[in-house]
């Protein structure tokens, strides 16, 4: 079974016959069992990619972190969390459905910005918090004191672009001249600042940007007689124009800044889409086709629109489920919703596809789940499958009267 189409602009997923047939057994299963359309997200694929990411740093300590933002399926978040690693939620929304999962607050790590508008509102005792502006510092501080949290810096790197406008560089981390005043005031309350952070957001990295950021935290150490345990390297490694350059590069950077600062025992890693994004399909039914001059259009009961907005960043592998012999035509799929750029895509597919088949859209694992709309439409089911690729509903789907429920309470009058 040979999937269609390539990986999107950012996709780094590999698939091998036996791993295609592999989803497409599961997706078959979860689609009978759960109906469509539906999120089908599976364990295995991410804690391999973990692992292989792990490997690349032979001899150093390294600790990844599930990026929850990136794909909050709360099944993934509790298996990480067994398997003794780490969560990065940076919303009230994520730290809330992650910490009811009951695992210690060493293993939950607040990131993000203006965190000074939500975080007091929870007690949580030894929770891991970078501060990202000295605003969150001056509202948090007494909290951090008597909380005892593990407290790191984020810092502005001259290395982190806009994506949309590489001119200018992006809105996280603290200047120079801000974190000398947010060690200023962590060392009169008594903190001690455990680590660094330093985020190059979704800009393409050139090589030589994670080596220059490592060396502006180095630099910064130093300026400021700081020892700390850990520096976390974010996220973002996909964007990377050669990925295996860029964490070798690391590897590097961070063996250097150790012999620099004796203190320095953790290479910290957020990497989201890298570790998720080949692990999840999104799986739609066939609902009606239609034949045009130029080619054939396949209705289905999801699409970009509510499921698969990046599919504006290119064309994702897919499957067509059964498979179906014969000549190919040009295919553009398209979801349900009454948009015209609801379309996962134009490529060649089985002139045979009929409605009630299936297509699972393939690499759904980054970004598609917070991403997904309502649109016309409630939430679709998420289906989780375990270490054993046993399968069980994560979140059920959302009915017509769930969806219009929030604006029942509205009450109408008629003159």
């Amino acid at each position: 079974m040979k999937p269609e189409g390539e990986p999107g602009l950012n996709g780094t997923h590999q698939s091998t016959e036996t791993d295609t047939a592999r989803w497409a057994e599961l997706a078959w299963r979860a689609a009978h069992e759960f109906s469509t359309p539906c999120y089908l997200s599976r364990w295995g694929p991410v804690v391999e990619a973990a692992e292989a990411q792990e490997r690349r740093f032979a001899g150093l300590r390294v600790r990844s972190w599930l990026s929850f933002k990136t794909h909050p399926v709360r099944p993934l978040a509790a298996a990480w969390l067994r398997s003794g690693r780490g969560v990065e939620v940076v919303s009230e929304a994520e730290l809330v459905a992650v910490r009811d999962l009951g695992y210690p607050s060493s293993q939950l790590l607040v990131n993000g910005i203006a965190k000074h508008a939500w975080l007091g509102r929870h007690r949580t005792p030894g929770l891991q918090v970078h501060f990202d502006s000295t605003s969150e510092i001056a509202a948090l501080l007494p909290a951090a004191v008597s909380q005892q949290w593990q407290v790191g810096l984020r810092c502005h790197v001259p290395s982190e672009r806009d994506a949309r406008d590489t001119r200018s560089g992006g809105q996280f981390g603290l200047s120079e001249e801000e974190f000398a005043d947010a060690c200023r005031e962590l060392r009169g309350a008594g903190i001690r600042v455990h680590g660094l952070h330093f985020h190059l957001g979704q800009a393409a990295r050139r090589p030589g940007a994670g080596a220059e950021s490592i060396a502006c935290l180095v630099a910064r150490c130093v300026r400021h007689d700081l020892a700390p345990q850990y520096f976390d390297c974010g996220g973002g490694i996909d964007h990377a124009s050669e990925v295996d350059a860029a964490f070798a590069e690391l590897a590097v950077a961070f063996t250097e800044a150790t012999r620099r600062l004796p203190s320095l025992g953790e290479l910290w890693l957020e990497n989201g889409s890298h570790l998720t994004r080949g692990s999840a399909v999104l799986i739609l039914r066939v609902l009606d086709t239609k034949l045009r001059s130029d080619g054939r259009y396949l209705i289905c009961d999801g699409g970009r629109t509510n499921h698969a907005l990046d599919a504006d960043n290119g064309l994702h592998r897919l499957i067509s489920l059964p498979e179906r012999p014969g000549p190919k035509i040009s295919t553009v799929v398209c979801g349900p919703t009454c948009m015209t750029d609801d379309r996962l895509g134009r490529l060649q597919l089985s002139a045979a596809i009929v409605p009630g088949d299936l297509i699972v859209w393939c690499d759904a694992g980054a970004y598609h789940l917070p991403w997904e709309t309502r649109f016309s439409h409630g939430l679709s089911a998420v289906v989780w499958a375990d270490d054993a690729d046993q399968l069980s509903l994560a979140r059920p789907r959302e009915t017509p009267e769930q969806w219009s429920q929030p604006w029942t309470s509205v009450r109408t009058t008629t003159a």
